[in-house]
C-alpha cells in the first residue's frame, strides 16, 4: 500500500520498485554497525511514514483512517487509497524443508530460493471500508501481480470475493509474459518467487494457468500480445481474452479502460 501511496505522491523510485526516490539509508546502516546485518532495506523517509503510522495507529484511528491521513499529508488528492483490512493479515510460507517463514523472510531474506510446499495466508475481516468501495464500484481490475501473495490475501478476506463477484465489470490482468527476456534482477526475482508460489498450488507461471486461478470470478483477461497463443485456453475457462503491450503503461491502461467502460457480458452500469 506504501508503493501505491507513494506512487500517488510522485515520490516512488521506479528504478528499484520500492520505496522513495532518493532515499537514504542512515538507519540501516546504523543498525548493520551494532552486529546485526539487515535483511530488509528501509530508507530513512520510509522508515518515517512507518513510524508516524504507527503512532496515529496508537492513537486509535483505523488503518482506514490512518491512510486516509497519510494521504492527505502526501498531497495525493483525487484518489481514495483504502486497505483491504483494518486487522494484520501476514502470509506464511512452509518450505519443503520444514521450516515455517513469513513471506517477507522468504522473498526478501531467502531471496525466493528455497521451494515452497505450502502457502498459508490468513483470514479475517475486509475493511468496511474496501467493502463499501466494492459494492458502489462498476469495474475491478484484480492487477498484474502475483496472485498468490498479492491478489490472494485480498481475495481471502471475509466478504472480498463475493463483493467482486457482484461487481459489474470485472478484469484481471497476467503478472507473466511468457514472450519478454529475463529482465533485470528485480524482474527475475519476481518471476522466481511467483513460480515457487504457484508450484505450491499446484498451477503453473503461464497466463493461462494464472487465469484458471481466476476463471469463476473474473470475465476479462488481459495477457500480453506476444502471448496470444494461450488465448484459446483461456477462452475455454469462460474467459474473454484481451491483449496488449504489458510491459507498456500506456498501452495497458487503454485496454483496462477500454474494458471498463463496456462493463461486463450483457450487463449495464450501476443504477444512480
Amino acid at each position: 500500500m506504501d508503493s501505491v501511496l507513494y506512487s500517488l505522491a510522485g515520490l516512488w523510485d521506479t528504478r528499484t520498485g520500492w520505496g522513495l526516490r532518493g532515499d537514504s539509508f542512515r538507519a540501516r546502516d546504523a543498525v548493520a554497525t551494532l552486529d546485526e546485518p539487515p535483511w530488509f532495506n528501509v530508507g530513512d523517509r520510509d522508515l518515517a511514514l512507518h513510524l508516524l503510522r504507527t503512532e496515529l495507529l496508537r492513537s486509535g484511528l483505523t488503518l482506514t483512517e490512518v491512510t486516509r491521513e497519510l494521504a492527505r499529508r502526501l498531497a495525493i488528492q483525487q484518489v481514495a487509497v483504502i486497505p483491504a483490512s483494518d486487522q494484520p493479515s501476514e502470509t506464511h510460507v512452509v518450505l519443503e524443508d520444514g521450516r515455517v517463514l513469513h513471506f517477507q523472510e522468504w522473498y526478501v531474506k531467502e531471496k525466493a530460493h528455497p521451494p515452497v510446499r505450502q502457502v498459508k495466508v490468513a483470514h479475517g475481516p475486509a475493511s468496511p471500508a474496501a467493502l463499501t468501495a466494492l459494492r458502489d464500484s462498476d469495474a475491478v481490475i484484480l492487477g498484474p501481480s502475483n496472485p498468490v501473495s498479492s491478489i490472494g490475501p485480498i481475495l481471502a478476506l471475509d466478504g472480498v470475493g463475493d463483493a467482486v463477484s457482484a461487481v459489474p465489470c470485472r478484469i484481471a490482468a497476467s503478472p507473466t509474459v511468457l514472450g519478454a527476456g529475463p529482465g533485470d534482477a528485480g524482474v527475475r526475482h519476481h518471476a522466481l518467487a511467483r513460480r515457487r508460489l504457484l508450484a505450491a498450488d499446484g498451477d503453473t507461471d503461464t497466463p493461462a494457468g494464472i487465469a484458471r486461478r481466476y476463471s469463476g470470478l473474473v470475465q476479462h483477461f488481459v495477457l500480453d500480445r506476444t502471448d496470444s497463443g494461450q488465448a484459446p485456453e483461456i477462452e475455454r475457462l469462460a474467459l474473454k481474452p484481451t491483449t496488449c503491450d504489458l510491459l507498456n503503461p500506456a498501452e495497458l491502461a487503454r485496454a483496462l479502460v477500454g474494458l471498463s467502460r463496456q462493463g461486463g457480458p450483457g450487463q449495464g452500469r450501476r443504477p444512480g
